[in-house]
């Protein structure tokens, strides 16, 4: 062997050596590696309370759930879930979605198919009448279309395919009753291009649930999805192939397929990391030197492979005390294992060792290792132990400033973690990802991180996480190790929060919001003003907090501003937002008052599947109110928007069926509406059901349930129940005569708005006799009825105005005064010049309950 002096020409010699070393034919994947969030919905369902138990669908999706973690999901489940349970689970998956470069759907369950359409059952549902697959599942549809609209890629697979455990022949499906027949299975679904759409078996065939803890296709599933490197299309032959096995050909899965990019649940990371060339010296005449080789990674942390390809011509290559042999494989741990006997060999000889380094992937880099004999060596290797020993105490003293809690704030992208920059000298030292939030997602840049991803000491100050929707108030731990060093690991502890503005002013039922939200009257101006102050001035780029700014401003009675905040929140892409501006032409808030228009803005919202605007045009259309009208699709809206929670939806449908509004009167079908708002616990529905028991309209007359539920929702804030309870114990129905509780409740109602509970108070006062105070009183009820008296909710006779002019003017007079000293001098004179005593009363009234309470956006 020759000897080399000059390091130029050893280097020079060494990279011609380390190209003959390079195998032939090294392969080297192509992969199509998504680089954006990728998220899923896992459902899996198995303790049913009377449709048939499954005994695997809980296990499944437990499995499945850490299958796609570990492919890099942000994974939302559900297991066991009722109907609320299952619709408050979709909602937070369908938040999560927003711009996602991959959305999966896992269910496993029962799932039924009625009428063409799939729909998915919680387990709560009994499906006994005709009426229970409106209100009792979830239609698949609604999700997928979703999912379409904000996910480049749509993975849907459905394990869900049981034999259909109806107890009834007929469902009502929007306008028509389908029958079920002998429908078995679910139904086909056609795949837009960018979906892929698989079943556990042929559609309109019955998957088993198998003998064992899992569902022969979840089991396959998990084993093939988690392979690396294989194409999506090849994992679902493969599971095809193994559910055939295992069922002796009783069952056959099936997929129908758009893709147009390839899609791999484990993509190839790069090929190992190797250092190319390394120069290492031992020292003449020494039976056993531990060469100090720097080990191979790969940034997934997977198991690398080492072939030994050539070996030193002189000296001797040992691993646990054997020789080793060219072409031996061993584990990469085992180079910095790996020892040299250089007895005999003469200073200055220099040997190679080249390898090769393989993936679970079939990807290869190679490697060289120079040993030069010296006879200085020893001191050398001294010398690098020594930094060894200083580069892991600075390692370790590093480590030890990690422990720390890092708040994150929901809904706003990637946070940083803000952790310190590695020492120089620990800079070529690797760290190992011990453990991971098991919800979020953790990135190094732009690269998402896995439990057991490798990080370079550059990646741990660029680590950021993005805490997943409704996982505010818990803690989530990220552990770090040095990779190929015994030190004591780290721990950083990531507490997702909501922001102040998320906290005082979210929307309900938004679904580009990231919690459960306040009603308008919920909202306290004086802390939801400053909170989104803040966060529009922090995250000018998230359009939800501008939409929240201007339901603040609402809430602070400023009308104009709110129009023009909400407007610059719509044109930035919030969809509630387009809900919301539609509402204010539609009523007339600081803009002229448009029907036509806000039936023609709402519209692209309904599109985008917002709740809300699924209910507000699916009326227009049912009514034909500013758009023509479309009964069919109007109908259909609302049952999409009250799938969706929206209990407003609800209300509208009960009274649709309930009084056979354009359809065929059915008050079980309108009833059952109601029921579900009430299970919401909505103030309207409480009211709605309350008014069937008080008149025996669709039920028998139930006075003790009509009573309990107009207080809840008198008590929750509804502006018309006041009136109804009020009437109760006025008219003594259901309850001992009481004026006092009377009056109280119907003033409520009278001071939230309602046209009836103000004329009822008035006629109370009225009826009192001719003492001033109580005809001053009427005046001010009845004037106070004619201020609020709106379309639709009032009284078209205007029985108010009527009593008003009969009261004498000395009445009236009084309550001018009262009604005067509400306001100052500059609101009196800013009022309409009055024709009369009686419109100078409707014009006080109107101006006196603005100033105290009304906002647009109350009710």
């Amino acid at each position: 062997m020759p000897k080399f002096h000059h390091i130029n020409r050893l280097c020079a010699y060494l990279l011609i050596i380390a190209a003959m070393l390079l195998p032939i034919g090294t392969a080297h994947a192509a992969i199509t590696e998504e680089s954006g969030r990728r998220v899923a919905l896992v459902i899996g369902n198995s303790v049913y309370k009377t449709l048939p138990s499954l005994p695997n669908p809980a296990n499944d999706v437990e499995v499945v759930a850490s299958t796609l973690r570990a492919a890099g999901f942000d994974v939302t489940i559900g297991v066991n879930v009722d109907r609320i349970g299952l619709e408050d689970t979709v909602r937070r998956f369908l938040r999560s979605t927003s711009n996602a470069e991959a959305g999966l759907i896992y269910y496993s369950g029962h799932g039924i198919q009625v009428g063409g359409q799939n729909f998915l059952v919680p387990v709560d549902a009994t499906l006994e009448t005709p009426y229970d697959v409106e209100t009792q599942t979830m239609p698949l549809d609604l999700i997928l279309n979703h999912l379409k609209q904000n996910s480049r890629v749509q993975l849907i697979f459905l394990d869900a395919c049981r034999n259909n455990p109806f107890n009834a022949q007929k469902f009502w499906m929007a306008e028509k009753l389908e029958p079920v027949g002998a429908t078995r299975g679910l139904a086909r679904i056609d795949s837009d291009l960018g979906s892929l759409i698989a079943f556990s078996t042929e559609p309109g065939q019955v998957a088993l649930d198998g003998a064992g803890a899992l569902s022969p296709y979840s089991e396959s599933f998990i084993k093939r999805a988690s392979e690396p490197n294989k194409e999506i299309r090849q994992v679902l032959t493969d599971v095809r192939r193994d559910v055939i096995a295992m069922t002796n050909g009783q069952q056959v899965p099936w997929e129908n397929s758009s893709l147009m990019d390839s899609f791999y649940f484990i993509p190839a990371p790069p090929p190992p990391s190797v250092e190319s060339m390394q120069q290492v010296s031992v020292p003449e005449g020494a039976a056993t030197t531990k060469l100090p080789i720097a080990p191979p990674h790969d940034e997934t942390g997977s198991a690398l492979l080492v072939t030994l390809n050539q070996l030193p011509k002189t000296g001797k290559l040992s691993f646990d005390g054997k020789p080793v042999e060219q072409g031996a494989k061993m584990p990469a741990a085992a180079l910095t294992a790996l020892t040299y006997d250089s007895s005999g060999v003469a200073a200055g000889t220099v040997g190679l060792i080249g390898y090769t380094v393989s993936d679970p992937y079939g990807q290869a880099t190679q490697g060289v290792v120079a040993i030069t004999v010296s006879a200085d060596a020893g001191a050398k290797l001294a010398q690098l132990e020594q930094q060894k020993q200083m580069r892991l105490a600075d390692a370790d003293a590093y480590l030890k400033t990690l422990p720390r809690d890092v708040d994150t704030t929901i809904g706003v992208g990637p946070v940083e973690a803000s952790l310190p920059v590695v020492p120089a000298s620990v800079a070529e030292m690797t760290f190992k990802v011990a453990a991971l939030p098991d919800k979020g997602t953790l990135r190094a840049g732009d690269r998402v991180i896995g439990l057991g991803h490798v990080l370079e000491a550059a990646d741990i100050p660029a680590l950021s996480y993005e805490p997943q929707i409704g996982t505010e108030n818990q803690a989530y731990a990220l552990t770090l190790q040095a990779a190929n060093d015994d030190l004591p690991p780290a721990t950083v502890t990531f507490k997702p929060v909501l922001d102040a503005c998320d906290t005082a002013a979210a929307a309900p039922l938004d679904l580009q919001g990231v919690t459960s939200g306040k009603l308008p009257n919920e909202i306290d101006p004086d802390v939801a003003l400053p909170a989104c102050t803040d966060a529009v001035k922090a995250y000018p780029e998230v359009a939800r907090f501008v939409y929240q700014l201007g339901r603040a401003q609402l809430a602070n009675r400023d009308t104009k501003a709110a129009f023009a905040t909400i407007k610059k929140a719509m044109d930035a892409g919030h969809v509630r937002a387009i809900h919301h501006l539609s509402t204010m032409y539609e009523i007339g808030a600081s803009v002229p008052r448009n029907v036509d228009g806000a039936a023609e803005i709402v519209q692209a919202a309904a599109k985008k599947g917002d709740p809300y605007a699924l209910h507000s045009f699916g009326n227009d259309l049912y009514y034909g109110r500013g758009v023509k009208a479309d009964q069919q699709q109007g109908l259909r809206m609302m049952l999409q928007a009250a799938d969706l929670g929206h209990t407003y939806a609800m209300n509208a449908l009960g009274y649709i069926f309930l009084n056979g509004v354009k359809v065929p009167a059915d008050p079980e079908r309108g009833i059952r509406f109601y029921e579900a708002g009430v299970e919401r616990n909505d103030i309207y529905s409480q009211n709605n059901l309350a008014l069937v028991y008080r008149f025996g309209k669709g039920a028998p007359q139930d006075l003790s349930k009509a009573l309990d539920l107009f207080t809840r929702a008198a008590e929750g804030g509804q502006p018309y129940a006041p009136t109804n309870l009020g009437r109760m114990y006025r008219d003594g129905v259901g309850v001992a005569e009481d004026k006092a509780e009377a009056i109280k409740w119907l003033e409520i109602g009278a001071e939230r708005g309602d046209y009836w509970g103000a004329l009822d108070r008035a006629k109370l006062a009225k009826d009192e006799g001719v003492d001033p105070d109580s005809l001053a009183i009427a005046a001010h009820y009845f004037a106070l009825a004619m201020a609020v008296n709106r379309p639709g909710s009032g009284d078209p006779k205007n029985q108010a105005l009527a009593e008003l002019k009969a009261l004498p003017d000395v009445a009236k007079k009084k309550a001018e005064g009262i009604f005067s000293a509400e306001l100052t001098a500059q609101e009196q004179k800013a009022l309409p010049k009055a024709k009369s005593l009686n419109d100078r009363l409707i014009q006080l009234a109107k101006a006196t309950w603005a100033k105290r309470n009304p906002r647009y956006d109350l009710f």
